[in-house]
């Protein structure tokens, strides 16, 4: 029977490094062993300890200053500027050895904008709404670490009035877009329809009332100074929202269906009650079991598997549910629960190695945060060589290259829905692997190890492994003249299981490539005694690319 009750044992190795590959995108031996000797309890301390960001907000190339919350106007080339924030994003995430971003990117993957449309400080207004609700924010009496607080703020980001068509949505064009997503995928979700525009937890006429009730609501985006304007700032978090215009909004009662108890919502009757007009809406959705038990599924999903039995359903989201529920819905608590359940180490039944760890497929972006920490591999200083980080690196190696052709357009989904691993049944993150994408993900070591994109013309910005120096240099290797002792070592450090006995053979099989291990000690001693390195590279970085590109390693 599947367990949701603690796991009180010492991690050891194997949980802790499952436990980390599904919750940060920052790995290395340290935090492995250090982890390994910690409960899973103290663990997830660790881990929701979250960090203060390395850089508060990205720079801009040309002028090598912060743009967005120091009030300087944005250049002409506002697409650029846009890239940066998410450049910034993704070297605070592989910087970042806790939960918060994996938390952040979870939270995106739900609450999905594209990129394409809007502002750089839109972009980064959005991220940061998920970083306040993944780090217990706190003004005052507000304290946003709850799933329903990021709802109802979410409602008036101004990236999201943008990308769902918000601020078109007036009393006399009503635009049902926002009300259906968020219906459906942001909250309750759709239940089976069990009649004509019926589907068990909302009804289409749900959606139409929603839609009044959402009218008005208009994006404002504004520089002048420090922290925007504050005629378009959210008190509680500091962050610029869009704004009410009454003259735009459907003032009549709202009238749900029996879904919500036939719940009616009374009309604003100014542009300040259109506030609680928002909250009452956000309130009634999230009073309904259903929301809580679909965004413990999403939480599951995300961070265990896709698969979900009835005794799934039964013995570990109707406990998540419970708990969202009477806790507001923080998702922290939920989360922890379900990360430190004997469930989720798979020690619930008695087979510990069948169904849980191991059985997801890495996105291209952990594959590459992952490799990156793991092997200590630096990229160009953001100050001393902006172009080469911003533009080079993760623009045009990492999002171009790295995740897109790789099926994950990371903050460019395909649609409001998001990307398909993370909702798509039955694959889910199957949908990582597929016949467009696999170039791409197979050839993420060699744009490594070359300093070259590869698959598009141009250098990586700096960005190169030195794998033999980093053979030399690395405590993962306790003895690299011995080359069964090299291969077992870098398994163990990157396979989620021990890999059968031919399977480790195989991979020494290709490194040793007809050496004998006594001819491997001989190149290894000649490259320590000389610093010559040509006989021991190819080895080694053939090695590499057998390891990162088989099927162990592309799993969590």
């Amino acid at each position: 029977m599947a367990s949701i009750a603690p796991y009180t044992s010492v991690l050891g190795h194997r949980h802790a490094m499952h436990l980390l590959r599904r919750t940060t995108f920052n790995l290395s031996k340290s935090i492995i062993d250090t982890c390994a000797l910690s409960t899973a309890e103290d663990a997830l301390e660790d881990l929701f300890a979250v960090n203060s960001l390395n850089l508060p907000e990205p720079i801009d190339v040309q002028t090598l200053e912060h743009f967005i919350n120091l009030g300087i106007e944005p250049t002409s080339n506002t697409s650029n500027q846009k890239s940066y924030v998410l450049s910034w994003w993704m070297e605070e995430a592989l910087n970042d050895s806790t939960i918060a971003h994996k938390l952040e990117f979870f939270l995106h993957s739900i609450f999905i904008t594209n990129n394409s449309i809007g502002q750089a400080r839109e972009t980064y207004d959005y991220l940061n709404l998920f970083r306040l609700s993944s780090t217990r924010y706190t003004n005052g009496s507000f304290e946003m670490d709850s799933y329903k607080s990021l709802a109802l703020k979410m409602i008036t980001d101004n990236a999201m009035l943008r990308y769902l068509n918000g601020r078109e949505n007036t009393s006399t064009s009503p635009n049902e877009n926002f009300a259906r997503e968020f219906f459906e995928l942001f909250t309750i979700g759709k239940g089976p329809q069990i009649g004509v525009g019926n589907y068990t937890t909302y009804t289409e006429d749900d959606i139409v009332e929603g839609a009044k009730l959402l009218t008005g609501w208009i994006n404002r985006t504004r520089i002048l100074g420090a922290g925007g304007d504050p005629n378009y700032t959210d008190p509680d978090t500091q962050i610029q929202r869009g704004d009410p215009q009454y003259s735009k909004h459907d003032t009549t009662d709202k009238h749900f269906s029996s879904a919500f108890n036939s719940r009616i919502i009374t009309g604003a009757v100014d542009e300040e009650d259109m506030w609680r007009e928002l909250s009452d809406y956000v309130n009634m959705i999230f009073d309904s079991d259903a929301t809580a038990i679909n965004i413990a599924k999403k939480i599951y999903r995300y961070f265990v598997s896709s698969k979900i039995s009835t005794e799934i359903e039964t013995d570990i989201i109707a406990p998540l549910a419970d708990t969202l529920i009477n806790n507001d819905y923080k998702i922290s608590l939920a989360i922890k629960q379900l990360l430190k359940s004997e469930h989720f180490y798979d020690m619930d039944d008695s087979n510990s190695t069948d169904e849980i760890i191991g059985s997801v497929l890495k996105s291209p972006f952990e594959m590459l945060t992952q490799t990156m920490s793991f092997f200590e591999i630096e990229r160009p200083n953001y100050l001393t060589d902006a172009d080469d980080h911003y533009n080079r690196w993760y623009r045009n190696t990492v999002r171009y290259v790295i995740t897109s052709m790789a099926g994950m357009p990371i903050f460019y989904p395909d649609s409001v829905a998001g990307y398909p691993a993370y909702y798509q049944e039955p694959g889910y993150s199957r949908n990582w692997f597929n016949g467009a994408t696999l170039i791409a993900r197979y050839k993420q070591p060699e744009i490594l190890l070359t300093g070259n994109r590869i698959l598009l013309s141009g250098n990586n910005g700096g960005v190169q492994l030195d794998f033999v120096k980093y053979v030399k240099k690395s405590l993962v290797f306790s003895d690299p003249y011995d080359s069964q002792a090299l291969v077992d070592d870098l398994i163990y450090y990157l396979f989620p299981e021990p890999p059968l006995a031919d399977r480790v053979q195989y991979f020494l099989d290709i490194f040793l490539d007809g050496l004998t291990q006594i001819n491997w000690w001989d190149e290894w001693n000649k490259y320590i005694q000389t610093g010559d390195d040509s006989n021991v590279k190819l080895p080694l970085e053939t090695l590499f690319k057998a390891v990162l590109t088989s099927q162990e390693y592309g799993l969590k």
